[in-house]
Order: C-alpha cells, then structure tokens, then sequence
C-alpha cells in the first residue's frame, strides 16, 4: 500500500528540482495532444507552470 506522506515527499522533492523547461518537455512528451495545434493564446507561461509547480507542492506537502 502507499505510504501517503513518501508520496508526498517524492512529489514535492520532484516538483522542487524540476526546471520550468524541463516541466514542459515531460508534458509535451507524456501529453503531446495537449500541444496539438498550438499557438501563442494556449500555451503555458512559465509563470503559471511555477505556480502550477508551487500550488502541487503545497497540496503534497500537506498530505
């Protein structure tokens, strides 16, 4: 069974090294049907992947 707080701790250890580039490179190769037809209006900021990154932290964190 999982442990819930490991969880947390691995999410948050991942979510703390990984780079917004990097972020979006994981995304793009384990979602790419939400890179379909792209353009400047649908993407990420990296602004909102920090925050995004930040926010899943937390939650994990507290879990």
């Amino acid at each position: 069974m999982l442990d819930p707080k490991r969880c947390a701790e691995i999410l948050y250890k991942h979510f703390a090294e990984v780079t917004t580039e990097q972020f979006l490179e994981n995304l793009k190769r384990s979602s790419p049907e939400l890179f379909e037809g792209d353009n400047e209006s649908s993407e990420i900021s990296p602004t909102e992947i920090k925050e995004s990154n930040n926010e899943m932290a937390e939650e994990s964190a507290q879990a």
